[in-house]
């Protein structure tokens, strides 16, 4: 993909290594015979995103200079560097897009000390938001879509375990990775889920790998589908497919409680704690856990994200359902 009109000189040859270091990274993920895939694919994509943020800033302000430190009598010329770039292009420090890429550098960062010959499932989809954010960037700033040059199956990603079976509190596991790969995963992870549920839950921070990205013509095969746009429009769009709810929200309130209750076995909440939690914090406004049809006297169905994250939530804080009754007591007070 050579530069195009509009992204001339120097912008283009940007650009032009930015998309090579993205396809790179993909296909380093994708091989499962690499061994060192994962810290090489956090090596390429944060350079493809530094190149990418580079041409963006040149774009934006016309001038070379713009994406160089000021000069230093005696030292050589310094570009900036990744996290000074998102400061320029992403100003919001809270912006999922941003933190999925920095979170993605803190990785890179450890990578270089550490080895990580197996990765958790919540590493695995903060990657694979990042690969559909580049994506969606390069389309977005300069009119480029990466399905010229790769299939676009080759932007979900590949892993040779099922990740549940990459549990951080497994000794085996904890023995393969070794001590210090092992506790710097763990508060990492901790981090990750932690930012994800505060942020709550953007597809642009973290994409659950159950999604599957296919390039069909049906698309109730598909999760989310890349679309090329409308006709010859050469724009690219990612559609989330709508999907069964008896499967995707198969839970009533009362099976909610039971499998918390279950999975805590002192914990003793009913129906209104459930409705305060809904309340305090808007879950019915969240389509990741909330679900109800249109049709009169349909019932509330809930997700079983939904039951992880209150079980989530209480390990964090036991006394999380008595202040959600507590704010629910004040909003119906001053309603």
């Amino acid at each position: 993909m050579k530069g195009q009109r509009g992204n001339p000189g120097f912008k283009g040859r940007l650009v032009d290594k930015s998309v090579e270091a993205y396809i790179l990274a993909l296909e380093t993920i994708n091989r499962l015979s690499i061994q060192y895939r994962v810290e090489t694919f956090c090596y390429l994509l944060c350079n493809a995103w530094e190149l990418l943020l580079k041409a963006k800033i040149l774009e934006d302000e016309g001038k070379q200079s713009s994406i160089y430190y000021k000069k230093q009598r005696g030292k050589p010329k310094r570009s900036l560097s990744l996290r000074d770039c998102l400061n320029r292009v992403m100003p919001s420090q809270e912006a999922p897009e941003r933190r999925n890429i920095e979170c993605i550098a803190e990785l890179r960062d450890e990578a270089v000390h550490l080895v990580f010959s197996q990765i958790p499932r919540d590493v695995l989809c903060l990657f694979q938001a990042g690969v559909i954010n580049y994506h969606k960037r390069l389309n977005k700033w300069f009119g480029m879509s990466i399905s010229e040059r790769i299939p676009v199956g080759m932007m979900s990603i590949v892993y040779d375990i099922p990740p549940e079976q990459c549990d951080l509190a497994n000794k085996r596991l904890r023995r393969e990775l070794g001590r210090d790969a092992a506790t710097f995963l763990s508060r990492y992870c901790t981090q990750l889920k932690y930012e994800f549920d505060n942020l709550q839950r953007p597809a642009e921070f973290s994409i659950g790998i159950e999604y599957r990205l296919v390039l069909t013509k049906k698309q109730d095969e598909a999760d989310i589908l890349l679309s090329t746009g409308p006709t010859n429009s050469g724009a690219t769009q990612i559609i989330e497919v709508p999907k069964d709810p008896s499967k995707s929200h198969p839970f009533r309130q009362t099976e909610v409680i039971e499998k918390v209750k279950s999975s805590i076995n002192t914990l003793e909440i009913n129906q209104h704690d459930i409705q305060c939690v809904n309340k305090v914090h808007g879950i019915k406004q969240r389509s990741e856990y909330f679900y109800q049809g249109k049709v009169k006297g349909s019932p509330a169905q809930y997700s079983m994200a939904f039951v992880d994250w209150l079980i989530l939530q209480f390990q964090r804080d036991q006394q999380f359902f008595q202040k959600a009754r507590m704010k629910a007591k004040q909003k119906t007070t001053k309603q």
